[in-house]
């Protein structure tokens, strides 16, 4: 498995020689950016792999491209949408190997709405006073001003409280089966593009794998990501592994999952949370993004990468959300510091593996 750590082509917080040191890196997980539902255009992303060679980088991961609102429920221009899409892979295909890759070329993407992943607790202090997000259906949605200049956590789309609301109530109407429905056409238009251009997806579980005060989610158990890889059977339609979303829901056993869909993990996220109190609401848990290596944390890292690696499971992983640690800025679980810090700890535990045989 390769180590990886992402950062973003637009309005990253760290220099691109920052990457670069990190131990064990060759090639980074890369927020190409682009508004959903327009091409991302070949030109963009030469000039990236353009920078990444300039410091010895390559790119391993594209996470992600956006699939767009219109796409999820399937509005009007969802067709003009989904082609754009299209095109926009056999762009990544097509800049790639100018750069003399031969693939899979990797994209992580997920098909969560209005938001992506979904936080309300964004600077609780742990015993070790790290700073850390997290949620809990007790607690409202965050303020505007607690978001800085991200709208909405995790997506790219800026919108108004009003255009906010009504995309929350279309996303209720629309119900979990009318997602897999826009899901299953999305899979069946992209999948045969993925294939012509080598391009391997991998979908990423909901961001918490459970229906957020009533907005539907549907890929959050092993069950969802089953019914994902049956709808078009290819290597290009895959799986990203995050445990640490799928752990948020308490009858997720992430290892029989993994023992399971391996074979179809196109890339590996992996982060840690706390359960923060017992029990659910209305199937709602709430929990804390902690530090990888946590005693206390609900997604057995350790075994996890000892079970990945008897398989031989050869995906890029990252280390995924960590707390503000050092007094480094949070970035909300995207601090560079905390992330290398837990890279080591993953990139450690393959090491002993691979030292003892195991």
């Amino acid at each position: 498995m390769e180590p990886s750590i992402h950062m973003f082509a637009r309005g990253d917080k760290n220099p691109l020689s920052y990457y670069r040191q990190v131990p064990g890196v060759k090639r980074l997980v890369v927020d190409l950016g682009g508004a959903p539902g327009q091409v991302v255009e070949k030109v963009w992303m030469e000039h990236v792999l353009g920078e990444l060679a300039e410091v010895g980088l390559g790119l391993a991961v594209v996470e992600s491209f956006v699939v767009s609102n219109a796409i999820k429920l399937e509005l009007p221009e969802r067709d003009q949408h989904v082609e754009a899409f299209c095109q926009t892979l056999r762009n990544y295909g097509a800049a790639m190997r100018a750069r003399g890759a031969e693939g899979p070329f990797r994209v992580c993407y997920d098909f969560m709405g209005p938001e992506n992943w979904w936080r309300n607790l964004l600077a609780v202090r742990d015993e070790a006073d790290r700073v850390c997000i997290g949620y809990d259906p007790r607690q409202p949605e965050p303020e505007v001003e607690q978001l800085g200049d991200r709208p909405r956590l995790g997506y790219p789309e800026s919108y108004t409280d009003r255009e906010y609301q009504r995309l929350v109530g279309l996303y209720r109407e629309r119900g979990e089966e009318g997602l897999w429905e826009a899901l299953t056409h999305f899979l069946r238009a992209i999948i045969p593009v993925a294939e012509e251009e080598n391009v391997w997806m991998g979908l990423h579980p909901d961001d918490p794998s459970f229906n957020v005060r009533a907005r539907p989610r549907i890929v959050k158990d092993r069950a969802a990501l089953k019914r994902v890889v049956g709808i078009v059977p290819s290597p290009s339609n895959g799986i990203t592994f995050c445990p640490g979303s799928l752990a948020t829901r308490r009858e997720n056993d992430v290892l029989a999952i993994a023992e399971e869909l391996w074979p179809h993990f196109v890339f590996c996220h992996f982060r840690n949370i706390r359960f923060l109190w017992d029990g659910d609401q209305n199937g709602e848990t709430a929990f804390l993004e902690t530090y990888h290596a946590d005693d206390k944390g609900a997604v057995p890292i350790p075994a996890l990468l000892g079970l990945l690696h008897a398989k031989g499971c050869t995906a890029p992983y990252r280390a995924d959300h960590a707390p503000g640690m050092y007094g480094h800025d949070l970035n909300f679980g995207y601090g560079l510091a905390a992330r290398a810090q837990g890279l080591s700890y993953l990139q450690g535990i393959l090491a002993g593996l691979t030292a003892f045989r195991v």
